[in-house]
């Protein structure tokens, strides 16, 4: 499912120190966008607030029409892959790449047939039944996107 994001006079604030000043940018549905800047610039903060990680303190951001501010990250139907990958060392590739569907509850049969779909799309099927620390980088990432 695709949806636009707005993104309306958002600011972010840690402390005195502003972080995002008063941004305003519409991503389209379906459109491909780039966030490009220095680092320390407010790229992955922004992400953060939309992903519902980080607080907004002003502004708002929504999905179609439809404000998130209040939304918990939880129920935003959105994936975010983290620099690091955040990938669960103790969980296979299969496994990892499962486990938002098992909170979402979705049935095994359905779980089972969108996992393969997908590591079959970022080239990783035959490392499903391995742990992250037996992959490469480049394999990790793609677990991290998978699951995303």
């Amino acid at each position: 499912m695709s949806v636009s994001i707005n993104v309306k006079d958002v600011v972010k604030k840690y402390g005195d120190i502003t972080i995002i000043p008063d941004l305003s940018t519409t991503i389209k549905n379906g459109e491909f966008f780039t966030l490009l800047g220095p680092s320390g610039c407010g790229k992955t903060t922004l992400l953060r607030m939309i992903a519902g990680f980080n607080s907004i303190e002003g502004g708002t951001i929504a999905f179609d029409d439809k404000v998130i501010n209040d939304t918990p990250a939880q129920n935003r139907n959105i994936g975010m892959v983290f620099q690091s990958y955040a990938i669960f060392p103790h969980l296979t590739v299969r496994q990892n790449v499962e486990y938002g569907l098992k909170i979402r509850k979705v049935p095994k049969a359905e779980m089972k047939q969108r996992v393969d779909e997908i590591l079959k799309i970022v080239k990783i099927e035959e490392y499903q039944d391995r742990l992250p620390e037996r992959l490469s980088g480049g394999q990790q990432q793609r677990v991290a996107l998978a699951r995303a």
